[in-house]
């Protein structure tokens, strides 16, 4: 989730806490933008993250960096322990070893799949099903082949999905669940002890799916994503007529 520490966030850690319990989750990765933040900034979030704390939920301080020259990629350190300034990707994975609890490739769709191998080699995660940008129904059959190729060399990486929520009051039900309950849920998701839950399915961090199933997914994104963009073009349509009409 992002909070208002971000330009596009809308809530603040504490209004995040509140959902946090009314929707029955036991922790919350923040992801806050790292280019909104310094050293002292980050320090003073960190703080106010533990201080909202408790047995009930867990607000877990991290950020999300962008490199110049990798449009599109961008990496998550999820229980980041201290100000980092990364310029690159391969900076990235060798400033967060010892300092984040658990790293992810965060959306794959919006650098079309182009992770640099350094990143593969070091991150913890993929995100194979981020809400905002894959939609609550489907997760993103390219970023699972991404994975499946890249666990062919590296067993150790994992699949997880993501709300990427900027705005609370749009719940995309997209849930990391823990095979147990924890007092440290960044050592079970490191461990892989988890699972992936949408409003339509759910998978384990390997994502161990047939070819078939594989080919079902494609074939359902297909009609979805298009029948999505009629929807779209139906919806301009109609305003672009009311707005003449006025």
């Amino acid at each position: 989730m992002h909070s208002d520490y971000s330009h596009d966030g809308r809530d603040s850690l504490e209004r995040l806490r509140e959902v946090a319990l009314e929707r029955g989750i036991g922790f919350v990765g923040m992801t806050d933008h790292a280019e909104d933040f310094d050293r002292a900034r980050y320090e003073a979030y960190q703080g106010r993250c533990r201080e909202l704390s408790d047995a009930r939920v867990r607000i877990i301080a991290g950020l999300e960096f962008r490199f110049g020259g990798f449009p599109g990629l961008h990496l998550l350190a999820l229980d980041l322990r201290e100000w980092i300034e990364p310029v690159t990707p391969a900076e990235f994975v060798s400033l967060t070893r010892g300092r984040a609890g658990f790293t992810i490739v965060a959306h794959p769709i919006l650098p079309d799949y182009i992770i640099p191998p350094e990143v593969l080699q070091g991150i913890d995660a993929l995100e194979v099903w981020n809400a905002a940008y894959n939609t609550r129904f489907f997760p993103d059959f390219k970023a699972i082949n991404l994975l499946h190729r890249a666990r062919r060399a590296r067993p150790a990486l994992l699949g997880t999905a993501g709300l990427d929520q900027h705005d609370a009051r749009n719940d995309r039900e997209t849930r990391v669940i823990l095979d147990a309950e924890s007092e440290d849920p960044i050592a079970e998701l490191k461990a892989g002890r988890f699972r992936n839950r949408g409003k339509t399915m759910g998978f384990d961090p390997a994502v161990r799916w047939s070819p078939l199933r594989m080919a079902a997914l494609s074939g359902a994104r297909w009609v979805f994503d298009r029948a999505e963009r009629v929807q779209e073009r139906v919806g301009r349509a109609i305003r672009s007529r009311r707005k003449s009409h006025h």
